[in-house]
């Protein structure tokens, strides 16, 4: 499906020369129309299922097929336009008109793709069944083409992996039964993928509900769909409110409580520029608002929804320097400073920080916040006022860690997890304990590229379980059972970072099982000691701001060894202090140490040279530098750098953290069995090195393949590198 809608995508930009937006938005009506064309089918009293892949249907209740097309090619030059897609708008400015439907596209919108365009798109994909695959693919779908159309990624439009939506959702516990019925709410819906996620999981539930009549079940089924979902995006180009109904509609309707508006202006103020159809929308919005505030008792609960399910753009920066931005600040508790009494506004705020006061005015008493959250919030010094905000008017009950690369796709280098806040009933409600946990593979299931790799089914099946796991352990958190102890964490241990890294994981916790083995524990400074000392500065440091040298860089790779990188002059590079490594020095990378860059200088890199993001020591005990290679880049040595790293997302163990790390020393005989392997080792490749270069020069003098003219010729129009 993704070469599928890769080639229509393309198909469309390429050859009815269109914008990429707007090649998207064709891209979304053929897809809208194929899907609505496949609910259609299936609706069919003859369709049948042959098996688990295949539904065979009569050919005539297929709208979206060549055969269909060419029946009425004597009508009309563009029959899935000028009947199927004009025919499908006429039925939606009905139920517009009569309040149950929301616009999916504009007043006399019409399909702009040539007719050999749409019959090679329907040709392509006429014999997929859209409507019996996952109803994941049907919402991803939209994502890939947003993140590649939008390329938003300095908006902060970053599009949430489906297994990040599922464990929020998760998360969420999303109630739908007799008695009650959950509100959510998303204010940055974007396509309606937590929304989407919410209609499944309450349906399921009903349906699951043996104890409801099945007039009961469809009563509740379409209370959710219709009154319980509420989706709100701002974006207008493309507008994703309209393609989150389409999302919605397609999954089974609700789209009629989504709007296109900005849910950070309280106000919820209309603009000269806003459509009438966006000023209904805007006022619609504002009173189902002023009613969720003044409601007490009755059948209409207070607040706007329960339930926030969310994930917000991270990186917009709201500051009062723009006059519109200024008005809306005004509004925000949080966009002023309130320490020692006063109330002095900043001069920014963002959109992360004011989604979360922003969800606090909208819920109800009691009500949930499940959010995608950026770390720096949870842990950062300059967020410490956020921090103490949230405990003020929320009750922390969850953080779950989400893996560095969860948003992958998006090419987001941000480091994030999921908090579940509860809104407080007052100030003085005492904070319980906290259930946290580290992901590992949820997010990471979806993969940057579009090229589908075996790893991604064992990727996919792994974030299943970890959510299963999460989940599972979360509600054996709230019943108090014993499993969940290891996941648990004391409310003052939250009483300055939330981050999990901060909070959950104990550091040197393998001590205790290295001092029963017997080995003996020392801290890596006192097996090693800095390379450069005031001995030997003048021959090992070089300012290059008094000096004109080529040098050569050192290069540690993850795999814990070394290469040269590239020759540069000293006198073209910034105002730095660089150091010359010796053979046998061991290097540290402080960004690169957590992933194994840690290598011992070999004598062929003898004089090379490092920036000042390296450690270069040497050994000071009786331990080799090779053993302490393999010390420093186990697992254990690497877990513990993270719990010792400073920073938030791009994690720095520099010499004060990394001397601090706690290891076992070995015996004299696993010494030797290291160095004897390294040893080995090295001059392998050391004979790898001589036989390739002994094979190439074979080759050469053997066979007449070098001379000066072949050396000339290449060094006259090689390309440049």
């Amino acid at each position: 499906m993704n070469s599928d809608f890769a080639w229509a995508h393309r198909l469309i930009y390429k050859r009815d020369n269109l914008s990429y937006n707007a090649a998207f938005m064709e891209f979304v009506k053929v897809i809208f129309l194929k899907l609505h064309s496949d609910r259609e089918a299936h609706a069919d009293p003859n369709a049948r299922e042959l098996d688990d892949r295949s539904t065979v249907v009569p050919a005539e209740s297929v709208k979206f097929s060549t055969a269909w097309i060419k029946s009425r090619e004597a009508d009309t030059p563009s029959p899935l336009d000028s009947i199927l897609f004009q025919r499908l708008l006429s039925d939606f400015e009905v139920a517009i008109t009569n309040g149950r439907k929301k616009r999916i596209f504009p007043k006399g919108e019409r399909l702009l793709l040539s007719p050999d365009t749409l019959c090679a798109l329907v040709d392509r994909l006429e014999y997929v069944d859209l409507i019996s695959i996952d109803a994941d693919l049907n919402g991803r779908m939209f994502e890939t083409f947003l993140n590649s159309t939008l390329r938003g990624k300095a908006l902060g439009q970053y599009f949430t992996p489906r297994s990040v939506v599922k464990l929020a959702t998760g998360l969420a516990q999303l109630r739908a039964d007799d008695q009650h019925v959950d509100r959510v709410i998303d204010a940055c819906s974007g396509t309606g993928g937590f929304l989407i996620e919410a209609l499944a999981d309450m349906w399921g539930k009903i349906d699951a509900n043996t104890s409801l009549s099945n007039k009961r079940r469809e009563e509740l089924r379409m209370q959710v769909a219709e009154r319980s979902l509420i989706g709100v995006d701002v974006a207008r180009d493309p507008a994703l409110a309209r393609i989150a109904r389409i999302n919605m509609y397609l999954h089974g309707d609700g789209g009629t409580s989504v709007y296109q508006l900005d849910s950070l202006d309280k106000s919820v103020a209309t603009n000269p520029t806003d459509d009438p159809e966006i000023v209904q929308e805007k006022a619609e919005f504002r009173k189902r608002v002023k009613q969720a505030g003044m409601a007490s008792g009755g059948s209409q609960p207070p607040g706007l929804a329960d339930i926030a399910l969310t994930n917000p753009p991270f990186a917009k920066e709201y500051t009062r320097d723009e006059e519109g931005d200024a008005k809306l600040l005004d509004e925000y508790v949080l966009s002023y400073d309130t320490s020692g009494g006063a109330k002095r506004p900043l001069k920014s705020l963002s959109s992360m920080v004011m989604f979360l006061e922003r969800y606090y005015d909208l819920l109800g008493p009691r009500g949930r916040l499940v959010t995608v959250v950026d770390d720096s919030i949870l842990g950062a010094p300059r967020h410490k006022r956020v921090r103490e905000w949230i405990r003020r008017n929320w009750i922390v009950r969850a953080v779950v860690s989400l893996p560095g690369d969860a948003f992958q796709r998006s090419q987001a280098r941000v480091k994030t997890s999921l908090i579940v806040l509860e809104k407080k009933t007052s100030e003085h409600e005492a904070q319980p304990d906290v259930f946290m946990y580290y992901c590992s593979w949820v997010g990471v299931d979806d993969p940057s590229r579009q090229r589908i790799l075996p790893v991604d089914a064992e990727n996919r099946e792994q974030a299943r379980q970890e959510i299963e796991r999460v989940t599972a352990l979360y509600r054996a958190f709230q019943a108090g059972e014993p499993q969940a102890t290891p996941w648990t964490v004391s409310a003052a241990a939250i009483a300055d970072r939330f981050d999990v890294k901060a909070c959950l994981p104990e550091a040197e916790s393998r001590v205790p099982d290295w001092e029963a083995a017997g080995f003996t524990i020392q801290r890596i400074g006192a097996l090693l000691e800095l390379a450069v000392t005031d001995g030997n500065r003048a021959e090992r440091e070089i300012d290059t701001s008094v000096t004109d040298d080529l040098v050569t860089y050192l290069r540690v790779r993850y795999d814990g060894f070394c290469e040269a990188g590239d020759e540069v002059s000293t006198s073209d590079i910034a105002k730095q202090t660089l150091t010359r490594v010796e053979a046998g020095d061991l290097v540290f990378s402080h960004i690169n140490a957590i992933h194994g860059a840690v290598a011992v200088v070999p004598d062929e890199f003898d004089g090379l040279v490092v920036t000042n993001e390296y450690t270069v020591c040497r050994p000071s005990s009786d331990l080799s530098a090779s053993v302490i290679w393999a010390l420093v880049r186990s697992h254990e040595a690497r877990a513990e750098m993270l719990l010792l790293a400073t920073g938030i997302g791009r994690t720095r163990v520099r010499w004060d953290e990394l001397r601090k790390l706690r290891l076992p020393v070995p015996g004299q005989d696993v010494r030797d069995r290291i160095d004897d392997a390294v040893k080995r080792a090295n001059h392998s490749e050391d004979d790898m090195r001589r036989l390739r270069a002994e094979a190439n020069q074979t080759a050469s003098t053997e066979m007449l393949l070098d001379s000066e003219r072949s050396r000339s010729i290449i060094a006259a129009f090689k390309p440049p590198r």
